[in-house]
């Protein structure tokens, strides 16, 4: 019956600046319309909608990655700061090795939604 995720909304009061963040995070563009942008997420799309309100909530996404380390450098040089959110939110030099054995580090978009990027 069901086949897979399709996408998933983020909304964003400043969908063009969330969509350039999108890009440095290094999630592939796949087009736009109307201050809509859409990204590839494996199988399924990443859709950035506009909206006046956004409530991010508690809410994480994690994302399988083949290579953290080389994704971790890559939003470096972009300019973005990898965080750990089991130290409070703070900026981390390097991935972390969760106690279970998972290597990642985390992003907070633009509009404070919170990404997991695991190595898998």
């Amino acid at each position: 019956m069901h086949k897979g995720l399709h996408h998933v909304v983020i909304f964003s009061k400043d969908p063009d600046a969330s969509a350039e963040w999108y890009r440095k995070a290094g999630f592939e563009y796949i087009r736009g319309y109307d201050r809509m942008h859409w990204f590839q997420l494996g199988d399924g799309e990443i859709m950035i909608h506009p909206s006046d309100e956004v409530s991010p909530g508690k809410t994480a996404i994690h994302v399988a990655v083949e290579n953290v380390d080389v994704l971790f450098h890559r939003v470096m040089h972009e300019g973005l700061d990898p965080v750990d959110h089991q130290e409070g939110g703070n900026k981390i030099a390097k991935p972390v090795v969760r106690e279970w054995g998972d290597k990642e580090f985390e992003l907070v978009d633009p509009d404070g939604h919170k990404w997991a990027f695991t190595e898998i």
